[in-house]
């Protein structure tokens, strides 16, 4: 009898272990109320179409600041990875704002710091972006993860090591 409760304990830590840090970064019933299929370049040209619709996207902070009415981050679109993680690679759909009532730091928003967030999308907003007029697709926050900073992930953190031949 104690060794099936030493076997079942173990088994029960070993799957605690592999499991742990597994899941998404945003919790499931956002994400399942979200809408993972809208392009951000459909919502810049239709964005009454996708007005009080959740969405699902991540990208890199390119600012982030606070007015009368809360805080606001610009960000610059990235594909989602592993645990829908922004990847940082060239391919980007645009820029768009997220919103919050809260105020939030702006070192916390750090410029280049990746993010991932659900938002409701409220219209757009026109801003000058360099020399030009750009029209930002604005969300309004449900759920968002920073992601830690100076890290890169390209997948599961999985290493194999054989004692003194170091690990691959």
């Amino acid at each position: 009898m104690a060794a099936i409760f030493k076997v079942r304990h173990n088994f029960f830590w070993l799957a605690v272990f592999l499991f742990s840090g597994c899941g998404p970064v945003l919790s499931q019933a956002v994400i399942d109320e979200s809408n993972p299929n809208v392009l951000l370049g459909e919502l810049q040209r239709n964005p009454e179409r996708y007005l009080g619709m959740s969405v699902l996207f991540g990208g890199t902070i390119v600012q982030a600041g606070n007015d009368a009415e809360g805080s606001w981050v610009e960000i610059l679109q990235r594909p989602l990875g592993y645990r829908l993680e922004p990847e940082l690679n060239d391919q980007t759909s645009g820029r768009l704002l997220l919103k919050s009532k809260e105020i939030w730091d702006e070192q916390i928003f750090a410029k280049g710091r990746k993010i991932t967030l659900v938002g409701k999308v409220e219209g757009t907003e026109t801003r000058s972006l360099d020399e030009i007029t750009y029209d930002y697709p604005i969300l309004r926050v449900r759920e968002y993860h920073l992601w830690p900073q100076g890290r890169t992930r390209t997948g599961p953190d999985v290493n194999f090591s054989f004692g003194l031949f170091g690990s691959f």
